[in-house]
């Protein structure tokens, strides 16, 4: 299996290749672009969110025919998978690394949540 790290380039490889910036010359070419990716990014939660609420009114509703959760599971997947590619744009255009930023949340959160462990 590819590494996150591996999965954060070949993304934006793919992403330059294509015409979709990550290096800017002036802070207002970068915001642009973080403004054009997170509106992508709630595109794609929109479209996930929107999938379950009908997997939901399908399994709670009287009358209302809509997706099984087995069926719309790989549907689901996929909007997730498109979360994810925006959230490597986001964090590159930023200058992160996803990956170390991540780990370093993780570490801070077991020590922050380390109070509810059983």
């Amino acid at each position: 299996m590819m590494e996150l790290s591996a999965m954060v380039r070949r993304q934006i490889e793919a992403d330059v290749r294509r015409g979709f910036p990550v290096e800017f010359q002036t802070e207002v070419e970068r915001h642009d672009q973080l403004m054009r990716d997170l509106v992508g990014l709630m595109g794609e939660v929109g479209e996930f969110a929107n999938l379950l609420k009908k997997v939901g009114l399908g399994l709670t509703t009287a009358g209302y025919v809509g997706p099984s959760f087995h069926n719309a599971t790989p549907q689901l997947r996929e909007e997730l998978a498109d979360v994810a590619i925006y959230i490597f744009r986001l964090s590159t255009v930023v200058g992160g690394n996803i990956e170390e930023d991540i780990l370093e949340k993780m570490k801070y959160n077991d020590e922050r949540y380390e109070y509810l462990e059983r």
